[in-house]
C-alpha cells in the first residue's frame, strides 16, 4: 500500500514537528500522550481545515486519538452545514473554536518546547528528526 499522495511527503516529520511544539498534550483534554500504551491516547495531528494539503503550521492541531475522533466525526457530520453552530463547540463555529483551542493549548503545553523546537530552523530540525527516527528504531 502507497503512501497517500494528499498528505505531504514529510507528514511523519512535520507531524512529530506539532506534537514537539506541543510537548505530546492532547490540545483538547489536556492529557500527556507522551509514554502511553491505550490506543485511544495515542497523540494524532489533526488538520483544522480538513485539508491533508494544508501543513501550515497554523492548520494543525494535536489530538489524542479519541478527541481526534469526536472532532472528525463532528466535523463530518456538519460538513454541509459549516457555517452552523456545532454541538461539540457549543457557542462558536468549528474553525473559529479549533484556532481558540489551538492558541490556548499551545501557551499552556508548548511553553517548554518553544525554546528547543520552533526556534530551530528547518535543516537543523530534519538532522534531529532523521538522528531520532535512526535511534528510535534501533
Amino acid at each position: 500500500m502507497g503512501r497517500d499522495t494528499r498528505y505531504h511527503p514529510e507528514w511523519s516529520t512535520v507531524s512529530r514537528y506539532v506534537r514537539e511544539l506541543f510537548n505530546y498534550y492532547c490540545s483538547r483534554c489536556g492529557k500527556d500522550c507522551r509514554n502511553t500504551k491505550n490506543a485511544e491516547m495515542v497523540l494524532q495531528v489533526h488538520h483544522i481545515d480538513e485539508n491533508p494539503g494544508n501543513n501550515d503550521l497554523e492548520n494543525l492541531i494535536p489530538l489524542c486519538a479519541s478527541c481526534h475522533l469526536k472532532i472528525e466525526r463532528e466535523a463530518r457530520l456538519h460538513a454541509p452545514n459549516h457555517e452552523k453552530q456545532l454541538e461539540l463547540f457549543e457557542n462558536n463555529s468549528y474553525m473559529s473554536q479549533m484556532k481558540m483551542m489551538r492558541q490556548s493549548a499551545l501557551a499552556k503545553y508548548g511553553a517548554v518546547n518553544k525554546a528547543d523546537v520552533s526556534q530551530i530552523d528547518a535543516e537543523t530540525y530534519e538532522i534531529r528528526a532523521l538522528d531520532w527516527e535512526i535511534n528510535e528504531t534501533s
